[in-house]
């Protein structure tokens, strides 16, 4: 069994400089580093390998150009060329489906009408000759001949077709009567033709499938009241059964993927941490073998670049980082000689093929850097730079992450992310505890993240608490954190705050709480459990009354998870009311003291303004310290660059007033 450790010795070997110590004390501190620095889009992203291997696609902008696709002929016998979607949009992803042909969604961020719209799905030829639409962006009321070769908006893309064909798998979403999502029905989608036919002749109904590498589904999953179940096939026209049926969040398994042996699956050791297993069908449970494990972490398990093969070279797995396990021994030797020549880093390969591949695509990253990307060629040894991913991020002038486990005050192990300061002291700072939202989501990871890193520039300790209920370490973990919105999640919150303030590194007298949706609202709960532990607090699209949730039939919460999801994570309204009003920020607002910044999207659908204006009013008729700040194109998050400066500028501002952080 290979067994991932939490280990990063790697990360000590970090060579410290000290020299001209006298010069640098009469030199001039340099400016704070922008804020557009951090907050403005990457300059390259998500760049993809062709299935030969010979083209590389990257997202990129051009000046005074959209986001486009600019395609790089590795071989070097073709010019570069950029492919721009529209005047007015960007490509916000996009996926080669062969040498030839690519697949992309859009993206129209100074859009500012009310119309629902999706991203939609087009198709590019490599050499931007030819461009089709595949699945429209809005609901389009007209002659059905027009459009008969393009889907609905009601269409997501799924996986892959059969290999040496131009073809992908779609799924159509489907409705019930009342409007509620029922299942997803797969269709192939040819994209150079546009031509579509049914995937299967007697499709399950599912809300999820699983494809090998094929392209032929063969794994299914879907819900049936408060249970969830999981379907498997054994190959074209072969019957479907239900291979595993439990109560939500209760399954003994998750999918892995399929390889050339048949189903492979994560399952969870006594604490919950990952292991990868493979499923014996003819028992109808996972095998007693574990192949791999994380002990300490939870994380899905996914095949590393599987292109029209059932082969699986690598997966790549989530511990305090990204890594990749390879199972073909060339790229395991590749993977140790980048490492090698790039240390104190992760660095994300890819291959084309894997076997024997001349190059490799390097994707390199710390927490200090936000990522370069390079060509490795093994046989020469030589290296191409193609480019960083945020070219204006002086790596020097960022901030180191630290991952740490302490104990909550009951006893539960407690993971936490501390970002310092680049600039050393002896002495404790002014500090932000910055909450995750979710809150059933892991929040960080060993990794440049721009939030953290702009406080941190800004002479504040960033404290990440990975508090009960979050995801990422341990099923028991999430577990623990069922029915505790407001109690033993907040509590999390606070012993988090207060290891880092005994390690020396805070001043207990000058911390504000942050957070966005359920770190709003885990903001709010914090100014109000603990009014005397906080100067200040920023909430952002936060959850004011968690019975909202159940009530507000204007968001996008469904009903299944209102009736079945949300009881078993939150509580029952009504059963457990009194919890409810206890922990309901709205209801106990008369015992916050610390000023606060409330900030909202008109749009918001997840958590509907309501949250914040009741939040606001009950705050001023209490008499309390609060800024209201609305923007009315945006939803839940930022869509507009220009709204997030905006809003960063102003917390950047709020925090200097209250806890007067030590300025480099």
């Amino acid at each position: 069994m290979i067994s991932v450790q939490w280990s990063r010795a790697w990360r000590a070997a970090v060579v410290l400089v000290v020299g001209m110590m006298a010069l640098a004390a009469v030199q001039a501190a340099p400016d704070p580093v922008p804020i557009e620095t951090f907050f403005k889009p990457a300059k390259l992203r998500l760049p993809r390998l062709s299935p030969s291997g010979r083209w590389l696609a990257l997202l990129t902008s051009m000046p005074d150009r959209r986001v486009g696709l600019m395609m790089l002929d590795l071989e070097g016998k073709q010019d570069s060329r950029f492919i721009e979607a529209s005047t007015t949009a960007d490509v916000a992803w996009f996926s080669w489906v062969s040498d030839d042909w690519l697949i992309f969604s859009i993206d129209d961020p100074d859009n500012r009408d009310d119309k629902p719209r999706t991203r939609g799905l087009m198709t590019v030829r490599r050499d931007g000759s030819e461009s089709r639409m595949l699945v429209q962006r809005e609901y389009v009321f007209s002659d059905p001949i027009a459009t008969r070769k393009i889907l609905g908006p009601n269409h997501v893309f799924i996986g892959y077709g059969a290999p040496g064909t131009n073809e992908i798998v779609v799924g159509e979403i489907k409705w019930d009567t009342g409007g509620e999502f029922s299942h997803i029905v797969p269709l192939v989608l040819n994209v150079a033709t546009s031509a579509v036919r049914s995937l299967l002749k007697d499709a399950p109904k599912a809300s999820g499938w699983m494809l090998d590498g094929q392209g032929r589904a063969r794994a299914a999953l879907g819900t049936d009241g408060p249970d969830a179940f999981v379907l498997w096939s054994d190959g074209p026209d072969k019957p479907w059964r239900q291979i595993s049926k439990a109560p939500r969040f209760e399954q003994p398994f998750d999918l892995a993927y399929i390889d050339d042996q048949g189903l492979m699956v994560r399952t969870w050791d006594a604490q919950g941490h990952t292991e990868l297993r493979r499923f014996d069908l003819a028992k109808g449970q996972p095998a007693a073998e574990s192949l791999l494990a994380t002990p300490g972490f939870d994380g899905p398990i996914q095949p590393v670049d599987r292109r029209d093969s059932d082969a699986v070279d690598g997966v790549r797995l989530e511990v305090d980082g990204m890594t990749t396990v390879w199972f073909n021994p060339t790229m395991k030797r590749i993977q140790a000689e980048v490492d090698a020549s790039l240390p104190g880093r992760l660095n994300m390969l890819s291959c084309r093929p894997c076997d024997d591949p001349r190059l490799v695509l390097v994707s390199s990253f710390s927490d200090r850097s936000a990522g370069d990307h390079l060509i490795y060629r093994p046989q020469q040894k030589k290296w191409q730079l193609i480019g960083a991913s945020r070219p204006d991020v002086d790596e020097k002038r960022m901030s180191r992450l630290s991952f740490h486990r302490t104990k909550a005050r009951d006893g539960l192990e407690l993971p936490v992310w501390v970002t310092q300061p680049p600039e050393p002291t002896d002495k404790p700072r002014a500090a932000v505890v910055l909450v995750h939202g979710g809150p059933n989501s892991r929040g960080t990871y060993w990794e440049w993240e721009a939030d953290a890193q702009f406080l941190a520039s800004r002479g504040y300790v960033v404290i990440e608490p990975e508090f009960r209920g979050s995801r990422g370490y341990g099923v028991s973990h999430f577990r623990a954190g069922w029915k505790q919105w407001g109690l033993a999640m907040q509590d999390d919150i606070s012993d988090a705050l207060k290891f880092a303030v005994g390690q020396g590194w805070v001043d207990p007298k000058r911390v504000c709480i942050m957070g966005f949706s359920y770190g709003g609202y885990a903001t709010l709960m914090g100014l109000v459990k603990d009014p005397d532990q906080y100067r200040c607090g920023i909430a952002g699209m936060a959850v004011s009354d968690p019975r909202n949730m159940f009530s507000m039939h204007w968001s996008d919460i469904s009903d299944s998870a209102r009736q079945y999801s949300l009881p078993t994570l939150m509580g029952d309204p009504k059963k457990d009311a009194a919890q409810f009003i206890a922990t309901s920020p709205v209801e106990q607002v008369a015992r916050i003291k610390a000023p606060l910044l409330l900030q909202h999207g008109f749009k918001d659908q997840r958590v509907p303004v309501e949250n914040g204006e009741r939040m606001r009013e009950a705050l001023q008729k209490n008499g309390k310290q609060v800024e209201w700040l609305l923007y009315p194109d945006e939803g839940h998050g930022f869509h507009r660059t220009e709204n997030r400066i905006d809003f960063w500028r102003r917390a950047e501002s709020f925090l200097s007033k209250h806890l007067k952080a030590d300025q480099p």
